[in-house]
């Protein structure tokens, strides 16, 4: 049909559909929403014949609206209230038909379209008056609140385009995250040293998350450390490091209370403190200033963090074992040594003396023991055992021993009775070791000829003699340990006259402390032990008393064990 014969009303008609086509299409292609809203501006302007217009935006947490674009002077406040009933079953109101409104149509404002669809509210378009003065028609308004319609559409899909792209770029910042920690797992466990380690940690904390000041602190044999620190500008005591532990949260936003209990951290300048234990490990604590992009930490950053210190923590720890075991191994190497110069100093066979059978053994719970036992033969066939037992096991105890076995050798060939020997001895160790270090010992001489023993025992287990037809004797006589106080009075001797077929066993506390359960071997089952072997060879009973007490512990010493057997012949 030819324009010239449309009548106006079709032809306003047809305008109003070519202008809610043509806006659909531009607002739809949009996702800007201040776009959207601006143009909502302008063609409802243009549609209308006004020269005043607003949008009034909505904000849910202080339930008010702000005008957030506006064409001509209108003079709002920055904060306008308006009753949202008014529009659940109206999209429109005009100011004259609503007194309750005169707030906002005092500023010269004749009509409200609240923006919204059918989820949410986002504001009101606020029109001012056609400036040919007509009134606002039935057709005026339909057109408008299509096209507001449109807008809120336009707006919605503008909002869940712009939460798709935040969430993509969430997802891409933790795929980077995975793959910064991935490179930072390989970096760590490629590496045994640890100042590398600690460097690796730090140079993240600066260039991933752009944190100036922070401190790293693990807890390690019982006592915090210090393994990384920047820009603190003050040194933590170990009490402060302490208090860092015992906050009942891994996650700790400092705030106020916090900073008036621990004013190290108001110093320091400590935002936030993130508490690591990864698979029952010796904890540890990372402390953190602020962002120098004053960004604020979001939960994403948290989780980086975590297993950025986790990472660290784990990688910190390896090389401690690591040097753990290095010194381990150094250890055992220095003592496979030093035991096998322990052994040289025990007698490598048992000498031949007459009128005597003699067997010997000392079985060391650790590498290296604090037992000794020396057979000592003169040049007229006499002989002089000695047992000991120095208190301590591993390198100190064999050294104190070392020292024993010398000074016995060394006055072994001068004819100073075993009292005052044993008076020199005791001084000699008083003097020369710490006062928790001290020796139980006993020695004796047996004449072969006259078949006697000459005894000193000094604190020492004694030694048990068994006979034929009579009660166990114990050996007894004597007086202190060695090195545990100075000689004010002399030792006691003590001789034995001994017969054909009398044994002495001679032992440390390894035999008769050996444990089952809550229950000791005791002297009563060793004097039981050899008493059923008196018929055999000393080493015979020997290995007897040694099957007994294994079978009696299970085999679990927690001792050194120490025997000199010998038979009368």
């Amino acid at each position: 049909m030819p324009l010239s014969n449309v009548s106006d009303d079709e032809r306003k008609s047809r305008f109003g559909l070519r202008t809610l086509l043509d806006t659909s299409r531009l607002l739809i292609e949009s996702h800007d929403i201040d776009f959207i809203l601006n143009n909502l501006l302008l063609i409802s302007m243009g549609k209308l014949m006004v020269n005043r217009a607003a949008i009034l935006w909505f904000h849910p947490k202080k339930n008010s609206h702000t005008v957030r674009t506006s064409k001509g002077r209108h003079g709002l406040p920055e904060e306008v209230t308006i009753r949202r009933d008014l529009f659940r079953k109206q999209a429109t109101a005009l100011c004259s038909e609503h007194p309750e409104l005169d707030h906002v149509c005092k500023y010269g404002f004749e009509l409200l379209i609240a923006i919204r669809n059918s989820e949410r509210h986002f504001g009101f378009l606020a029109l001012g008056p056609k400036m040919d003065q007509s009134a606002v028609t039935s057709e005026d308004i339909e057109v408008l609140e299509s096209l507001v319609f449109m807008s809120a559409i336009a707006i919605s899909n503008s909002e869940l385009v712009s939460e798709l792209k935040t969430a993509n770029r969430k997802l891409d910042y933790k795929i980077q995250e995975l793959f910064t920690l991935f490179d930072l797992s390989k970096s760590f466990n490629a590496s045994i040293d640890r100042d590398e380690i600690k460097r690796i940690f730090k140079f993240t904390l600066l260039g991933q998350l752009f944190v100036r000041r922070f401190f790293l602190i693990t807890h390690r044999h019982g006592e915090p450390r210090i393994e990384s620190q920047n820009g603190l500008g003050l040194e933590l005591t170990r009490d402060q490091m302490r208090t860092l532990f015992e906050l009942d949260r891994n996650i700790v936003m400092v705030d106020d209370d916090l900073r008036r209990k621990q004013p190290f951290l108001e110093q320091a300048q400590i935002h936030l403190i993130l508490k690591l234990n990864n698979e029952g490990q010796e904890p540890a604590v990372i402390g953190l200033g602020k962002r120098a992009n004053g960004v604020e930490f979001e939960q994403t950053d948290l989780n980086f963090l975590i297993s950025l210190g986790n990472l660290a923590l784990m990688s910190i720890q390896k090389t401690y074992l690591l040097e753990d075991q290095i010194e381990k191994e150094r250890m055992e190497e220095e003592l496979s040594i030093a035991r096998s110069i322990q052994q040289r100093l025990l007698p490598d066979k048992t000498p031949e003396i007459p009128n005597l059978q003699l067997a010997a053994t000392n079985i060391p719970s650790y590498q290296v023991g604090g037992d000794y036992y020396d057979l000592i033969r003169d040049g007229n066939h006499n002989l002089t055992m000695a047992i000991a037992d120095v208190t301590g096991k591993g390198v100190p105890a064999s050294l104190l021993m070392a020292n024993l076995q010398s000074v016995l050798h060394i006055l072994q060939p001068f004819d100073i009775g075993l009292v005052d020997a044993t008076g020199q001895i005791n001084s000699l160790i008083f003097q020369n070791t710490p006062s928790d270090k001290f020796i139980s010992f006993f020695w004796g001489r047996f004449h072969h000829e006259t078949r006697t023993l000459r005894y000193v025992n000094a604190g020492h287990n004694p030694p048990i003699l068994l006979r034929k037809g009579s009660e166990p004797q114990l050996l007894s006589e004597g007086g202190v340990l060695l090195g545990a106080l100075p000689t004010m009075m002399p030792y006691k001797e003590q001789t034995v006259p001994l017969q054909k077929g009398d044994v002495v066993v001679m032992y440390t506390d390894g035999v008769t402390e050996a444990m089952n359960g809550e229950e000791e071997f005791d002297e009563h089952r060793l004097i039981a032990c050899v008493q059923k072997r008196m018929e055999q060879h000393p080493g015979e009973i020997m290995e007897g008393i040694i099957s007994d007490v294994t079978a009696f512990c299970d085999n679990r010493f927690t001792d050194d064990l120490t025997l000199i057997v010998c038979k009368v012949v």
